[in-house]
């Protein structure tokens, strides 16, 4: 799901809006569009609305005409996610009153007092808590970016999985999250492992506990600590390949990932050449090497 105003001329002041990584990203998936104000009657070009903080919590406010959209907007977006068909994930357009995800001002008065999230933005994350959420604008971080593109595409999987899904299917796809999966949650993965365990008995019911773990497990971005453990765990899979002075060096290389001083990125190549040159089929079908194509995280 992407914000209109990348596509067409649908902005306040009629403009559209040109981002290098949301043009490359069109390029890899298939797009739903939204414009919250446009969807609601506003029209463009259109008097501008902001967020205003009231005792009792926020409203969406056109200052110029005095009109309260809160309820117009809330009714829109509560409507729109219930008829939403099966999305990845949602990206949409920064320091919007619609849309900013946590980037938006809030007023109070006519004076800015902070930040806070699009009266859209915020129905998504009420309504749909396990789906990425992120504006165009948190993506210039490349861990945010990180982290929003392996969730995205790690749910697309899983969506293709429910649609083809068989128990064979299911123990295939978690076998190649594995090490994914313990990068980000570690209590998720023996859980996860325990419903597939079942699989054979109640396929659809452990489908469905699968589903609702899996996404679940994605909400919290790992850290380098968290890296370094499964690099260290994906380097015992190998160690019988390499003589003392090359397993020294991975594990020098591991620790400085633990503390944040190189990538993550570096060990995993280092490894990928390993695996390659002794075609370990395990690890060259772990997700964990290839979460989502590398160029979208290029600048």
């Amino acid at each position: 799901m992407l914000s209109r105003c990348f596509f067409d001329h649908v902005r306040y002041d009629g403009g559209i809006i040109i981002d290098p990584f949301v043009e490359k990203l069109k390029s890899y998936v298939d797009v739903i569009t939204v414009c919250p104000e446009m969807d609601i009657g506003l029209g463009t070009p259109r008097q501008r609305i902001i967020v205003l903080k009231e005792a009792k919590g926020r409203k969406l406010f056109q200052p110029e005409t005095g009109k309260d959209l809160t309820a117009t907007m809330e009714d829109f977006a509560n409507k729109f996610l219930l008829n939403l068909e099966e999305v990845d994930g949602f990206l949409l357009k920064s320091k919007s009153p619609s849309c900013g995800v946590g980037t938006t001002k809030l007023y109070e008065g006519d004076k800015v007092i902070g930040r806070t999230y699009g009266m859209f933005a915020q129905k998504v994350k009420e309504n749909l808590p396990y789906i990425p959420l992120e504006d165009e604008g948190r993506l210039n971080d490349r861990r945010i970016r990180e982290h929003f593109l392996t969730r995205v595409y790690a749910f697309a999987d899983l969506r293709r999985l429910k649609h083809s899904f068989s128990s064979k299917a299911l123990v295939e796809f978690h076998s190649s999250y594995k090490y994914l999966l313990m990068t980000y949650n570690q209590s998720a993965l023996k859980k996860l492992g325990q419903i597939v365990s079942r699989v054979g008995k109640e396929p659809e019911k452990a489908l469905k506990a699968y589903e609702e773990v899996f996404r679940s497990a994605f909400s919290k971005m790992p850290s380098p600590s968290k890296h370094a453990n499964t690099l260290l765990h994906i380097l015992g899979h190998i160690s019988r390949r390499l003589n003392s002075m090359e397993k020294k060096h991975i594990i020098h290389l591991i620790q400085k990932v633990k503390h944040g001083r190189i990538s993550y990125r570096l060990v995993v190549e280092i490894i990928r050449n390993i695996a390659y040159r002794y075609e370990e089929k395990y690890l060259l079908k772990q997700r964990y090497f290839d979460p989502f194509p590398e160029e979208l995280l290029e600048d």
